[in-house]
C-alpha cells in the first residue's frame, strides 16, 4: 500500500509528498486558521485523503495535494507529521 511506504520513508526523514517550502509554510500557519480550514473543508479533505490512500505512487499523491489551496495543503502537512510522530512514538523511536 502506497500510504504505508510513504510513512516508512517519512520515518527515515524522506518526506515525498511535500517540499521543504510547503512544510516550512505549514508550520508557520496559525493553528486556529488551520482548524477553521478543517471544519470548512472537511469533506474535500476526506475525499483527497481517500484518493491519496488509493493512489499507486507518490507522484499522483503530490499532484492531488498540489491542486489544493495552500491552507488545505498545510492541514495535510500537519496531519502527515502527526501520524508520523505517533508511529515513531509507538515504536519508541526519537522524533526528528
Amino acid at each position: 500500500m502506497m500510504g504505508e511506504r510513504i510513512f516508512l520513508l517519512g520515518e527515515r526523514g524522506l518526506h515525498l509528498l511535500f517540499d521543504a517550502a510547503t512544510i516550512l509554510a505549514a508550520f508557520g500557519e496559525d493553528p486556529g486558521m488551520l482548524r477553521e480550514a478543517v471544519v470548512a473543508h472537511r469533506h474535500e479533505l476526506e475525499a483527497v485523503l481517500g484518493e491519496i490512500a488509493c493512489s499507486d505512487d507518490a507522484a499522483t499523491a503530490k499532484t492531488l495535494i498540489a491542486a489544493l489551496p495552500p491552507e488545505l495543503r498545510h492541514v495535510l502537512v500537519h496531519l502527515y507529521f502527526e501520524i508520523l510522530e505517533s508511529r515513531l512514538r509507538r515504536r519508541g523511536a526519537s522524533v526528528h
